[in-house]
């Protein structure tokens, strides 16, 4: 079966990163076994939910109703086999959102 990268973008995470809270986003890629793109980008998002990064992440942002976090895959690519690939997951690269 081919191996996919995808890139999963969240958003709209309230986290004290750095003594105040604010909203951030981030990116991290995984590897999923699929037989397609769309399949990957599926199977990629459901493991990364079941995470304990994903879930240690959300019981660190309080939501609203109104406006909760989203994670979505992008940039899904088939990628070559390598020895490496999806044994260690990626952290998380944060960036700052800018105020609405």
């Amino acid at each position: 079966m081919p191996l996919f990268r995808v890139t999963i973008h969240g958003r709209n995470f309230r986290l004290n990163l750095e003594g105040k809270r604010e909203k951030f986003g981030f990116y991290t890629p995984r590897f999923a076994e699929a037989s397609d793109s769309v399949l990957a980008e599926q199977v990629a998002l459901e493991d990364f939910r079941q995470s304990a990064e994903y879930l240690h992440l959300m019981e660190r942002s309080p939501d609203s109703e109104d406006d909760q976090p989203v994670i979505s895959g992008e940039d899904v690519a088939e990628v070559s086999r390598q020895e490496d690939a999806g044994k260690r997951p990626a952290g998380l690269a944060f960036y700052r959102e800018a105020d609405e």
